[in-house]
């Protein structure tokens, strides 16, 4: 009977540590998967910012016969292909909390929280004079939850859009708490450009946080 007790005692240690090891490897395959998803994300990002910014190039008469000189030829056929495979319409970016996002059309099926930060339909995009652009992510832990880091903004923290070849920049103005009923009040001054970021509060599931920020300037990239 000793014997026996040793052995299961034997077996479910070595079935127990087998069970960490295969933990162990599924969190390093993750964490190795997610990396390289993420250095995709960015490679994607520059690529975007780099596409649009040429786009927006102006190119006068006296600069044609440079442009379309064979060497230059092959060079600007080069930079065509810099063309995102991901269909981002602009790019979010707060420096102050490391956060840099591609955001999708409207009606993307990417275009929700469960994949990206989502924007809202009833928003506008920054081109539009006192406008509102509305965004939405998840606070947490997971892989998507993007605005995780949102409650680090300060007084004057920069937010910066990139869209149709422009920088707009956006200022932190303030935030407030709204209960979650699926319906939420936006408080802004509308006679200014607004950036709106919305997520869930920290340790309350019952409540959400909405941040405003105003254009203070814009820029071509």
């Amino acid at each position: 009977m000793v014997k026996i007790e040793k052995s299961k005692r034997l077996l479910f240690l070595i079935f127990g540590m087998l069970l960490i090891l295969l933990s162990i490897i599924l969190l390093i395959n993750d964490y190795l998967y997610w990396n390289s998803e993420s250095k995709k994300e960015n490679i994607e990002i520059d690529n975007f910012i780099n596409s649009t910014s040429i786009v927006e190039k102006v190119v006068d008469e006296t600069e044609k016969n440079v442009v379309l000189s064979n060497n230059e030829i092959k060079e600007e056929i080069i930079v065509e292909k810099k063309i995102p495979k991901i269909e981002y319409v602009a790019i979010l970016e707060i420096p102050s909390i490391n956060l840099k996002r591609g955001l999708v059309d409207y009606n993307s099926k990417y275009n929700d929280v469960k994949y990206n930060v989502q924007t809202i339909k009833k928003s506008t995009m920054p081109d539009v004079i006192n406008g509102n652009l509305i965004l939405a992510s998840h606070n947490g832990t997971s892989k998507v939850s993007f605005f995780r880091n949102l409650s680090k903004l300060k007084d004057e923290s920069l937010i910066y859009v990139y869209y149709n070849g422009y920088k707009y920049i956006y200022e932190y103005s303030h935030s407030y708490d709204v209960d979650k009923t699926g319906k939420i009040e936006i408080i802004r001054d509308v006679n200014k450009s607004t950036i709106t970021l919305i997520t869930c509060k920290t340790n309350d599931k019952k409540k959400q946080v909405v941040y405003i920020g105003y254009l203070i300037d814009k820029v071509k990239y």
